[in-house]
């Protein structure tokens, strides 16, 4: 083998490593973006369930106190 098709099989494995390497960096890169939103979009509705537990906690006190003064009334 001489040095020029040893320096065209070196430029071919150049080419080949960095595109495979440049299409897995543009695959990460454009994942990441839509995980941070899901992982935003997530965060918003668990803060949501919080909230909705929370108010449903006081739904129930109250439905609680309105039971008592009923059985009171009886």
């Amino acid at each position: 083998m001489n040095i020029s098709a040893l320096k065209e099989w070196f430029s071919f494995i150049v080419a080949v490593v960095g595109c495979v390497a440049g299409i897995i960096f543009w695959v990460q890169n454009s994942n990441s973006k839509e995980y941070e939103k899901l992982e935003g979009e997530i965060a918003e509705i668990r803060q949501e369930v919080k909230e909705i537990t929370k108010q449903n906690g006081e739904i129930l006190r109250q439905i609680g106190k309105l039971e008592g003064l009923i059985e009171n009334h009886n």
